[in-house]
């Protein structure tokens, strides 16, 4: 059976990539939706509240931030005999804070979440890929721009650009392609949830980026075998923001 495994995919920027998947890809047998949000518990098709229904979808009750996600997720691909034509990591967890009022315990849930569960997902599912398979890492415009409020969560993103670049060269010999995608300001109601925790006006001043859109340039570049995208206006931005001095970027990012 070949698959497509995509994270954090109850909502948002995951549910569009796993709908686009359905939608163009026929040859993929399964897209497998994982999520911490599955109200049953189990590996149902039937699960509530996710984006698509059908008999190639099959929703997995797993949270990224728990410390044998990698463990699980191999056993299961295993279980089901199944190869990878893609592994679209995108489950992350944000939290508005500065050092002096922010809990640890959700400066380790970003930890966890955005770097370690990453991490082990590819570790463990590293001999379950396909020839010509793609592995697609999240990761945000804010990777360029660290955000005083946002330190942890941006450095996270940043970890996640720079170990996939590496992660690329490391797998091209097996004929496994990386891609990593920088969405900016995406209608999400993660992204909700951190500008009513800033109550920054930047943060509502930006301008917003097409879903669909950003899902679709993203996967195109995926198969040309791209490197890195930020698709549309924000490219731009990823540019601008890499020339200038990281102190004057710092200054920005804390303006509200």
């Amino acid at each position: 059976m070949r698959v497509a495994i995509v994270t954090g995919a109850s909502r948002g920027i995951g549910a569009a990539f796993a709908n686009h998947l359905g939608e163009t890809r026929p040859d993929v047998d399964e897209i497998w939706c994982i999520s911490r949000s599955c109200k049953d518990g189990s590996f149902s098709k039937k699960a509530g509240g996710f984006p698509n229904q059908g008999p190639r979808f099959r929703y997995l009750r797993l949270d990224q931030s728990d410390e044998d996600f990698g463990d699980k997720l191999q056993s299961y691909v295993k279980q089901q005999h199944a190869t990878i034509v893609y592994l679209i990591l995108n489950a992350a967890y944000a939290n508005f804070g500065d050092i002096n009022r922010q809990d640890f315990a959700h400066v380790n849930q970003m930890i966890q979440t955005n770097i370690r569960g990453t991490v082990a997902a590819v570790y463990s599912l590293r001999d379950l890929f396909e020839k010509n398979s793609h592995i697609i890492l999240v990761s945000s415009i804010s990777t360029v721009a660290p955000t005083p409020g946002l330190a942890v969560y941006t450095a996270s993103k940043a970890f996640i650009r720079h170990w996939g670049i590496s992660l690329r060269e490391e797998l091209k010999p097996y004929g496994v392609s990386v891609t990593i995608c920088y969405p900016g300001k995406v209608e999400t109601k993660a992204l909700r949830d951190v500008v009513k925790q800033s109550g920054s006006v930047k943060l509502r001043l930006m301008p917003n980026q097409n879903l669909k859109y950003f899902v679709q340039r993203t996967l195109c570049a995926a198969e040309r075998g791209q490197a890195e995208v930020a698709p549309g206006i924000y490219g731009l931005v990823m540019a601008l923001f890499k020339v200038l001095p990281r102190r004057a970027i710092a200054r920005m990012g804390s303006l509200v």
